[in-house]
């Protein structure tokens, strides 16, 4: 999916042309680019297996990718970012974690992004309870294989058939930013592994697609989609406990929004008051995701952290202790509390 990347499409598809692994079709979908994408890719890319979609309007990722999803013909579905180059290797390894094995519905490479610290590769991460991430947390083995939750959209494989069954790729109401949680959560329902693998190798520019964009604008989407992941797929029981997860999270943003420009004081209300303004919209998503579920919710919040910061100072492990010894009062499943059978 592109929207104003043509700086990165010479690159990023140069490398998909150099895979080890031969039989596939690209679908380059455009998403009402203003600067010359889908001209420079007529001019420079026009290959058999490279077929070109545009939408006159800006669907978004969520849009962009069930556009893409329309037009594909093959039994695998991968994602992958523009800004993005690939390892020769890259396709051929990501198929090869996942064909073999029915019950692993995703699979990821390992995706280095650039600014972000090696040590970070260690291991994978989750989310947390709030839907950001929490960083060095599950095992990877020594064949670079690791079960995980969260798969990135920048690079994943998924059957065609389970998007299928499960009726959507992403909601498009979501429009940008974890929409791939909300896929990992409805694969995750379904008792399906997620699965990493660090042969599979893709090097991420970053925010290529937004960068251009004002913050508050992407702010909005950020903390909706984040919270309403929650909201979506956990039951009324679970929510109640979950109010004061959103309770804190609403006021520590709105705090930070005074220092930091990255957060929107005025996007952060506005998100808040699209939950109470869509409730039928929620009520009816929640309907539609509940048909798909095939494991309680325990099962999938054994993945999920209880930990509110990554770091490592007096108040962070102070939030996170008080964090997550509510989980165990109000019994909410986290991976830090989770039972072993």
């Amino acid at each position: 999916m592109n929207y104003n990347g043509v700086k990165f499409l010479k690159d990023c598809f140069e490398s998909l042309i150099r895979q080890s692994f031969r039989d596939f079709e690209i679908i380059f979908v455009d998403n009402a680019s203003t600067d010359g994408s889908v001209e420079f890719m007529k001019e420079n890319f026009t290959l058999p297996f490279i077929k070109i979609v545009t939408s006159k309007r800006n669907l978004g990722f969520a849009g962009g990718n069930n556009l893409g999803l329309s037009e594909c013909s093959g039994e695998f579905i991968v994602l992958l970012n523009n800004d993005t180059t690939v390892d020769k290797f890259w396709l051929e390894k990501l198929i090869d974690c996942i064909e073999p094995y029915r019950n692993t519905g995703i699979a990821q490479s390992l995706v280095y992004t650039e600014g972000i610290p090696l040590k970070y590769y260690e291991m994978n991460g989750t989310i947390n309870l709030l839907g950001h991430n929490i960083m060095r947390v599950f095992e990877i083995g020594k064949d670079g294989i690791g079960e995980i939750f969260q798969a990135t959209g920048c690079s994943l494989i998924i059957r065609k058939e389970l998007v299928k069954s499960l009726g959507e790729f992403f909601p498009e109401e979501y429009f940008a930013y974890s929409e791939d949680t909300f896929l990992c959560f409805s694969v995750k329902f379904r008792g399906l592994k997620i699965m990493h693998t660090s042969e599979s190798i893709v090097y991420h520019k970053g925010g290529g697609a937004s960068k251009d964009r004002k913050a508050s604008h992407l702010f909005f989407y950020q903390e909706r989609n984040r919270l309403l992941n929650f909201l979506l797929f956990f039951s009324g029981s679970f929510i109640l406990k979950y109010i004061p997860y959103l309770i804190f999270n609403f006021f520590m943003k709105l705090i930070l929004s005074v220092f930091k420009k990255k957060y929107s004081a005025v996007q952060l209300i506005k998100a808040y008051l699209w939950f109470f303004t869509n409730f039928k919209w929620i009520r009816n998503k929640r309907s539609e995701v509940k048909l798909n579920k095939r494991v309680n919710s325990s099962y999938v919040m054994r993945y999920i952290s209880g930990k509110i910061f990554n770091g490592d100072n007096f108040f962070e492990r102070l939030i996170n202790f008080i964090s997550i010894s509510y989980c165990k009062i109000t019994d909410i499943t986290v991976l830090e509390n989770k039972k072993t059978a």
